[in-house]
């Protein structure tokens, strides 16, 4: 008889187990869910197109996707303060559809824009390597300007730095550095060119000397010695024929005239053997003296002091020679011209007191010069 009143405890423990059973999941259907997988979308769109630097190349598109997402988390936190059965989160929801919107336009855009801007950072860095091997090619022997020398170095740094900003995708900072590396090395190419070109305008007087000094040496069937600087070499005629060609190096100042004392340049004019040096007379092996300066280097030297062009206190210089101690692979003398002491054997050998030495620009025009590089 005992056993009635705990049955029936245990059914009512039943039902109140039963009925707080539903009312729990009554109250969690009536709970809105939490949009955590759609701000999670959201985030992760955002942080795959600033990856690949969608602020820099999309930066509408990629701005509006964060202001979405901002909005979003905004709306989240206001719900989350109400209570948990007035919770609406459909304004959350989509604010961040849209940032997950916003940010996929803003990563396929950039990824589109970012391809062209490889391709067009890729082309002009090619571009101007191209250029800078040509300047290098045609003009690194050629003593230039500093400001020349500059622009080449500055233009050379920025289209490493351009290279760099491919290779790390870097395209907008590439962009930036290209354009302006093209600014240094085009304006460095431009003024070299237009040095090399004034320099070119002696071309005629320069035919005019060699081929007198080779028909003198045909018709007296003597020996003479015509000198060009580009490119640099001292040839040796005998009767108007070539006998021998010897590499040549000249004074670090070489392109142009020889204006006074110091300027470290060679001259350029018609001249003649004066003195032969050996032994302990020369300390470059072997040397050929020439009577620089003539009459003509003295006329146009006080021509210049008249006209300013020389401040007065300049002095014309002397003791330019043909000597020994060259093959250094570089411009390194004072105004004189060096060859290797075997060549100079040879070429001393031959000369003697009156032999003819014409020292031209070259015996090529401007456009032979290029093409032979």
């Amino acid at each position: 008889m005992k056993k009635r009143p705990l049955l029936g405890i245990f059914f009512y423990l039943a039902v109140a187990a039963a009925v707080i059973y539903l009312a729990v999941l009554l109250f969690r259907a009536m709970v809105p869910e939490a949009p955590q997988l759609q701000v999670e979308r959201a985030r992760a769109a955002i942080a795959a197109a600033r990856d690949r630097e969608a602020e820099v190349y999309s930066p509408r598109s990629f701005r509006e996707a964060r202001n979405s997402y901002d909005s979003a988390m905004a709306a989240w936190r206001r719900e989350n303060e109400r209570f948990i059965l007035l919770r609406d989160y459909n304004q959350v929801i989509s604010y961040s559809a849209t940032a997950e919107k916003m940010a996929g336009e803003a990563l396929r855009s950039t990824i589109a824009r970012s391809g062209d801007l490889k391709a067009s950072l890729g082309t002009e860095i090619s571009r101007m390597k191209k250029e800078m091997a040509s300047f290098e090619k045609f003009f690194m022997s050629v003593p230039l300007p500093e400001d020349v020398k500059k622009k080449h170095a500055k233009g050379k740094l920025l289209l490493r730095e351009a290279e760099v900003d491919l290779q790390n995708e870097r395209f907008i900072n590439g962009h930036i550095r290209i354009t302006e590396a093209k600014e240094y090395i085009t304006g460095a190419y431009n003024l070299a060119r237009n040095k090399l070109e004034a320099y070119f305008s002696g071309y005629h007087d320069w035919q005019e000397w060699a081929t007198s000094t080779i028909e003198e040496s045909r018709r007296k069937k003597s020996y003479a010695i015509i000198v060009e600087k580009i490119p640099p070499l001292c040839h040796l005629y005998q009767g108007g024929k070539k006998k021998y060609t010897f590499e040549a190096e000249f004074g670090r100042n070489w392109m142009g005239d020889k204006m006074s004392s110091g300027d470290l340049a060679t001259p350029e004019g018609k001249y003649m053997v004066t003195k032969k040096l050996s032994g302990r007379s020369t300390k470059y092996h072997k040397a050929l003296m020439i009577n620089y300066p003539n009459k003509l280097d003295i006329q146009e030297f006080n021509e210049r002091i008249r006209t300013g062009q020389l401040p007065p206190h300049a002095r014309i210089g002397d003791m330019i020679e043909i000597h020994g101690e060259g093959g250094k692979g570089a411009h390194w003398t004072e105004g004189c011209v060096a060859l290797r002491n075997a060549d100079m054997d040879l070429l001393f050998k031959y000369a003697s007191n009156g032999t003819p030495v014409t020292i031209i620009g070259s015996s090529l025009t401007l456009e032979e010069f290029y093409a032979t590089r």
